[in-house]
């Protein structure tokens, strides 16, 4: 026997109670539509709006200070009087997931009496309440032991970033080939799929979405059932967290993400946001299991997500003795080797990279040339000189970074940072083996660390060769991008820890040789 839906009543005021829902979802959707033009397009700029978003992200402000750490406790205080207002509009991935569930749901077969639901939808989904806080030490252990990939495997910032990054190589941007780009984009598609039948139930698996609901349990404001519901279940089925029980009258304050569906769906308007006031039947049945099961282990499960990355960057910052110093002071490391991946400007070392970056790609995002790329694993980006160079007079990489892996260089400092050394290869430049003018090399280091001298050995007077000084060259990989031979005469071998070079090269020291002044066009 079917339950029969009630109508509306008179004066409940269907459509008022819909606003606040259809607000928050233009909210959700522009804070989206942002994130999605940034990473796929290349609009996320340090003056741009969006900058200040990706900052605020929760996951990425745990690992920063000053600002950052703000950030973090202003997030927390919103959300324990509140709820979960930053999984309802500020977190891109949560809101890519309710776009998939409701696509899911439309349209629907039809039976004898209109719509008929799909029972695989949300059919019997409870997520074990035990298990998936074990998520949060992991996380946080990972961070704390600079094992980056628990905390990027389920960061949901990460699992954006990483997921555009492959759809934009996959629509023809540059990237490391198809079959790369699948890989590092399967856990979002993995996730969205998920989305069309379960809802939003990655956010119960989410560390940030189980610390603030941990929080959220707590607060005073939130969704709240009165005497004139019926129990008629259109607000479990409008739920696409699914943490409405429409039969017990009660809502899972921890899993709510205030999407406020639920109140709009109403028929009756006995779904409402406000004061909770004293309901015993949601504080027996909420709020006394948490604390009387495994309320205390959840919380400690929490302060081990929340304190992993600070543990991590206060033991760097005692190591060095210097925080404000681009190397980091992180210990000794292996020295680099060819192959190695090139850090951006900013990152110090591999070992304080690594600790700090949760492959988000914003870096990537805010590349104008695109030559930060998402590498091998961990998945965390570097430089790659097959297309272009890293730009000496850019600076964003490093102002956008979230987690402060990239740290932001004044444009000075920048100009003189090593993040590589380049060996030339005479053997291979068109010079040498085709008796030809080239000097492209010459034109486009920024840094004077190659200059162009005559070549008397070639017997072809007018013939000019590159002459290479290392102390000069900051590895920028302008030379490697714009080297016309096959196999290249330049090979770029990564820094282990970046240093302060000299600066570029005066013009006097140049003596006979001559440094190749910039003409947009190349000389071969």
């Amino acid at each position: 026997m079917s339950l029969s839906v009630p109508s509306p009543e008179k004066g409940t005021g269907g459509f008022s109670r819909g606003v606040p829902a259809v607000v928050r979802l233009v909210i959700a959707l522009a804070v989206l539509g942002l994130f999605i033009r940034a990473f796929l397009f290349g609009g996320l700029s340090s003056n741009g709006i969006l900058a200040p978003l990706v900052k605020g992200q929760f996951s990425a402000a745990l690992y920063g200070i000053g600002i950052a750490g703000l950030m973090v406790i202003a997030l927390l205080l919103l959300t324990l009087l509140f709820g979960r207002v930053y999984c309802s509009v500020l977190c891109p991935l949560g809101t890519l997931q309710e776009l998939c569930w409701r696509a899911g749901r439309f349209p629907r077969p039809r039976g004898g009496q209109g719509r008929r639901p799909r029972r695989f939808f949300r059919s019997g989904y409870v997520p074990p309440r035990g298990i998936r806080y074990l998520v949060l030490p992991l996380a946080g252990l990972g961070a704390a032991l600079a094992f980056s990939p628990l905390m990027m495997a389920a960061d949901p910032l990460s699992t954006f970033g990483r997921g555009m990054s492959a759809v934009r190589v996959l629509a023809g941007g540059p990237g490391g080939g198809g079959v790369f780009a699948l890989l590092i984009g399967l856990p979002l598609v993995l996730i969205l799929v998920l989305a069309v039948f379960r809802g939003r139930a990655f956010c119960d698996w989410c560390p940030v979405g189980l610390t603030l609901g941990l929080v959220s349990s707590f607060a005073p404001f939130g969704p709240r059932f009165s005497s004139r519901c019926v129990s008629c279940g259109v607000c479990e089925k409008k739920c696409p967290a699914a943490c409405v029980d429409s039969k017990a009258k009660r809502l899972d304050r921890g899993r709510c993400v205030l999407c406020l569906s639920c109140a709009a769906s109403c028929p009756r308007g006995a779904l409402g946001y406000g004061w909770r006031g004293k309901a015993p039947v949601e504080v027996d049945e909420g709020r006394r299991s948490f604390l009387r099961g495994a309320g205390g282990a959840s919380l400690l499960c929490g302060a081990a997500y929340l304190l992993g990355p600070s543990i991590k960057t206060g033991a760097a910052l005692l190591r060095s003795g210097v925080p404000g110093r681009s190397g980091g002071g992180t210990g000794p490391f292996s020295p680099p080797k060819a192959g190695d991946p090139i850090l951006p400007p900013g990152a110090g070392s591999r070992r304080r990279y690594a600790a700090r970056c949760v492959g988000c790609q914003a870096c990537a995002a805010s590349c104008p040339v695109r030559v930060l790329k998402v590498s091998g694993p961990p998945l965390q980006p570097a430089l790659d000189y097959r297309d272009a160079g890293c730009q000496y007079n850019c600076v964003e990489c490093g102002k956008v970074c979230p987690t402060g892996a990239i740290r932001p260089l004044g444009l000075e400092e920048k100009r003189r940072t090593r993040v590589a050394l380049s060996s030339l290869f005479f053997e291979r430049c068109v010079v040498n083996t085709r008796r030809e003018s080239c000097g492209a090399c010459a034109e486009v280091c920024p840094t004077g660390a190659i200059v162009m001298a005559p070549y008397g050995e070639s017997g072809v007077p007018w013939l000019t060769r590159p002459l290479f000084e290392e102390r000069y060259c900051i590895g920028c990989g302008a030379c490697y991008a714009a080297c016309p031979a096959e196999p290249r005469a330049f090979i770029i071998t990564a820094a282990a820890e970046q240093t302060l070079t000299e600066g570029p090269r005066p013009p006097e020291e140049a003596g006979d040789a001559l440094r190749v002044e910039e003409t947009g066009d190349f000389p071969f």
